[in-house]
């Protein structure tokens, strides 16, 4: 396949998250190649052990080995989980995930981390998920371990969840600040640790729901001393590029039928127009970035109708110069 010389986006920056459930390694590296090819800025799967969508006990792909494998065979694209889970991964041995993964990608890596919430895994592995509080108490005091050890710091700290003693990354990243996401939407807890720690946060929702959001996360960055323009704010859902409604709830349905009880994805379907429409919504209330979720079998006709039609459109509708 034929893509057209890559532009650096002057709209929102365009993410795929590829699901890893109920799929096979060649088809994902076959996406990760389109997604990469089209010009998307971000590349995603998820950090989770069992299924997320139909029946839970299907095939389901463990993240850090994909994201190291798709690394060499990538070549702009930036990669990352979303998220990994500080309940089930010390924020020490993340740092050193991420560490090695951007030596492996050359620079391309970034940390997504979150609290955790998959109560099936947890309970199945003897994981101790904990209290909602517990959990935002526990990622608060993760993230501030992974971010000093991969800004290079040596880490001596005593915790209620972590104990570090002179404590080192002894691999470096290539980046000089390894960009740090988190994911989750809670407004007074999560929001203050993306506020204090990370480069980039991600949630979900309208796009009302998501400028309240952005607006509690920059009151947090004044309260921790930030400037709140040094967090890029990203939104997500499913969206499918067609130019009929049948066409595209077609592919919906095809989806689903290779995930075992998985009900029609909640997607936004449209044409270009629509579809650039729906993103320039997003960005009018400050969102940056955009994650669009693809499951098996994966939508190579969306990937390359966003990046080459919507997103074109995109720019002329925010009033970008071509």
């Amino acid at each position: 396949m034929t893509h057209p010389t890559i532009r650096y986006p002057r709209t929102v920056k365009l993410g795929a998250t590829l699901w890893p459930q109920n799929t096979t390694w060649e088809a994902m590296r076959d996406a990760a190649k389109v997604v990469d090819d089209v010009g998307f800025e971000t590349l995603w799967t998820w950090d989770h052990f069992y299924a997320l969508a139909g029946e839970q006990e299907r095939p389901n792909f463990e993240a850090t080995t994909i994201l190291a494998a798709l690394s060499p065979l990538t070549k702009r694209v930036k990669l990352g989980a979303l998220v990994m889970g500080v309940t089930y991964r010390h924020p020490a041995v993340i740092a050193n995930i991420v560490a090695t993964h951007d030596q492996v990608s050359q620079g391309r890596a970034i940390c997504g981390i979150g609290a955790a919430w998959n109560q099936t895994e947890h309970k199945a592995y003897g994981i101790d998920l904990g209290t909602p509080g517990e959990r935002s108490r526990r990622f608060a005091e993760g993230a501030k371990v992974a971010r000093a050890l991969l800004d290079g710091e040596r880490v001596t700290y005593k915790g209620k969840y972590y104990t570090l003693k002179d404590a080192v990354l002894n691999t470096r990243p290539v980046q000089k600040r390894l960009p740090i996401m988190i994911g989750g939407g809670g407004e007074q807890k999560t929001l203050r640790t993306t506020a204090r720690y990370a480069d980039m946060w991600h949630g979900f929702g309208p796009p009302e729901t998501m400028a309240r959001k952005i607006e509690i996360l920059r009151q947090h960055c004044v309260d921790a001393g930030r400037d709140p323009t040094q967090i890029e704010p990203y939104g997500g859902s499913w969206l499918v590029v067609r130019d009929t409604k049948a066409e595209a709830e077609s592919v919906l349905a095809e989806i689903a039928k290779h995930h075992y009880g998985m009900n029609r994805p909640n997607a936004f379907v449209g044409n270009v127009e629509a579809v650039a429409a729906h993103l320039k919504r997003y960005w009018d209330v400050g969102i940056r970035g955009y994650i669009v979720g693809f499951a098996y079998p994966y939508d190579m006709e969306t990937m390359t109708r966003l990046a080459e039609d919507v997103r074109p459109r995109l720019e002329r509708l925010v009033g970008v110069a071509a």
